[in-house]
């Protein structure tokens, strides 16, 4: 079907790909890949939504948006900018949020199959990135979460290579004002992995169980485990200040945030050490360019991912046509090292840039 001036209307199609690590009870979470193709008879480019909570409410926001604004899409890069720019001035709710992200980063990986060129490349010749450090989120290979279970995983991504893991130990903590009495397991997690573990680097999500008052009496103990970062032990505002002058820990925040301007926020206030943007969330792609050209002289930059390989490969194209200001990518944990057959270059902990069209990876296997 032709669109208008004559060239073909695109096409969407919704793809849900099992995450390898499948469903159990403990991650209370759902972990498939909500993929969007997009075609135009010839090429396909593929955008990554998942983790919305609300997969077939955003497939179905996905198929309206595309209806009333992209089936006949003029794609280039100047148009996909100024639509960019457009939407940056909404403020959509999050499932929709996660909507849009993903068709941006279909579009993108459309584009640069066009030019025949990485998406990276798109803006500019060359990049200084050959490979991106990972640090590898556990939270969905967990099954029991008793040591056992965390020793078992650890072990298994310091074996990978990895010198840098996430985990979030405080599922006890589930009233903030009970906070501080429930929160001895997770405290004993931390140190029985610090013991088993002295050489690796330890992120820790608090997911906002606690209040700022509540937090602080913990920071004690925490500052005991030699942490790599604290990730959003409770809502952020200027609260965070009183916390980074009760520890050294870097703090880290913003997994779910729209457009650039939080961010900004947090970079204006120096409420934390690193933000953590997140391709499927925050608009896509380039919102997540947006992102590092507002803060990256001001704040590190480790963007959030415990996705797919399409968000991963999003990120990581992000970091190369924005080098040296990118520090870490996020990357959910794969035991059974079933990632590869996407063509993901995982080695030693590091993620490796592929010079293939697109995001260089493949997605229907």
């Amino acid at each position: 079907m032709l669109g208008c001036r004559g060239r073909p209307s695109l096409a969407l199609e919704v793809l849900t790909i099992p995450d390898p690590d499948g469903w159990h009870p403990s991650l209370r979470l759902k972990g498939d890949w909500l993929i969007f193709k997009i075609s135009d008879g010839r090429l396909s480019g593929y955008g990554e939504a998942s983790h919305s909570k609300q997969d077939e409410a955003c497939r179905e926001i996905a198929e309206g948006l595309f209806e009333q604004r992209i089936r006949n899409f003029d794609l280039s890069l100047d148009r996909l900018r100024t639509l960019e720019k457009e939407l940056a001035a909404t403020e959509p709710d999050f499932v929709t949020a996660t909507a849009w992200s993903g068709i941006n980063q279909a579009l993108y990986d459309l584009l640069a199959k066009r030019e025949q060129v990485p998406v990276w490349q798109l803006f500019r010749d060359r990049t200084s990135l050959e490979r991106l450090e990972l640090y590898t989120t556990i939270n969905r290979s967990l099954r029991t979460r008793d040591h056992a279970d965390y020793i078992d995983i650890v072990g298994s991504a310091q074996d990978q290579g990895f010198r840098i893991i996430k985990c979030a130990p405080f599922e006890k903590v589930a009233v903030k004002e009970a906070a501080v009495a429930n929160s001895d397991e997770g405290l004993a997690t931390l140190a029985m992995l610090r013991e088993r573990f002295p050489d690796l680097k330890i992120r820790v999500d608090f997911h906002e169980r606690f209040s700022a008052e509540n937090f602080l009496e913990i920071v004690p103990e925490l500052n005991g485990l030699a942490l790599d970062w604290i990730e959003e032990p409770f809502e952020m505002g200027d609260a965070y200040h009183k916390l980074r002058e009760r520890t050294d820990i870097r703090l880290a925040a913003g997994e779910l945030f729209w457009g650039s301007e939080r961010f900004e926020e947090f970079a204006d206030n120096q409420w934390v050490d690193v933000i953590m943007p997140d391709v499927k969330h925050l608009g896509g792609f380039g919102s997540l360019l947006n992102v590092i050209d507002a803060t990256a002289e001001r704040i590190e930059i480790s963007p959030h991912n415990p996705s797919g390989p399409v968000s991963t490969a999003a990120s990581l194209h992000a970091a190369a046509a924005r080098p040296n200001y990118v520090r870490s990518l996020e990357c959910a944990f794969d035991k059974g090292l079933s990632r590869r057959k996407y063509g993901e270059h995982v080695e030693d902990g590091f993620l490796y840039l592929s010079d293939r069209p697109g995001w260089g990876i493949e997605v229907e296997v």
